[in-house]
């Protein structure tokens, strides 16, 4: 059994009686290989199956074009219409809203450890203790 990780935007979801098909986009940056051919950037799509009782749940909160992660399993074939094919099929176990990351979080994190690091004064502890009035 292979577990499956998968962050990208819902293109499409499908009703079945049974079960939910969730497409989703997985986006993969281009490189350069070493002999300096370049691989352009390129959208790899899904199609995560679920349980029935997923229903509710992804009608009520995922709707077109969310990011989302998607955790589950993945299982070495794929099967159409009663036959097994060629392919994979992906059982979705969980599905989260995903939330985009900041270019500025680092710089971020960097500001809230320096300011932890290096109190602003010293506390005056015989003042707090005494009355207000």
């Amino acid at each position: 059994m292979a577990d499956f990780t998968l962050v990208g935007f819902i293109r499409a979801i499908k009703y079945m009686d049974d079960s939910v098909l969730v497409f989703i986009d997985e986006y993969k940056n281009g490189y350069k290989k070493s002999n300096g051919e370049y691989v352009q950037d390129r959208y790899i799509s899904w199609r995560c199956i679920f349980k029935s009782y997923f229903k509710g749940y992804i009608s009520k909160h995922f709707g077109n074009r969310m990011l989302v992660q998607v955790k589950g399993e993945v299982f070495p074939y794929a099967i159409e219409h009663d036959k097994m094919v060629e392919g994979v099929s992906v059982i979705g176990q969980t599905i989260n809203v995903f939330s985009y990351p900041r270019a500025s979080a680092s710089r971020e994190l960097k500001a809230i450890r320096d300011s932890q690091f290096h109190a602003d004064g010293t506390p005056d502890l015989d003042d707090f203790k005494e009355d207000d009035f």
